[in-house]
């Protein structure tokens, strides 16, 4: 008979930790900003933290021939593009 050795992650594995139930919250529209709000279970309005926007925008970038191609237009080999992701602070 042959013994194979459990798995390395199985032998770390422990019980999971006993959780504390999550508090139910609702989220409405403030018909003043039109942004959406969250009441607890009181009907008390929940700071769910900062947060802000974010723009994503897409650069081309190309590589031309190289030296030596005299006479021609200089029409590009290769095209993709460089993504850019901008993000501001939110003010709560």
């Amino acid at each position: 008979m042959t013994f194979t050795e459990p798995p390395w992650g199985t032998t770390r594995m422990g019980p999971f930790v006993t959780a504390e139930p999550v508090p139910a919250y609702t989220a409405v529209i403030d018909p003043e900003t039109q942004v959406a709000i969250y009441i607890d279970e009181q009907g008390r309005r929940v700071e769910m933290g900062a947060h802000g926007t974010s723009t994503n925008t897409s650069t081309p970038t190309t590589t031309g021939q190289g030296d030596g191609q005299s006479g021609q237009q200089n029409q590009p080999s290769d095209i993709d593009s460089m993504p850019a992701n901008d993000q501001d602070q939110g003010t709560g």
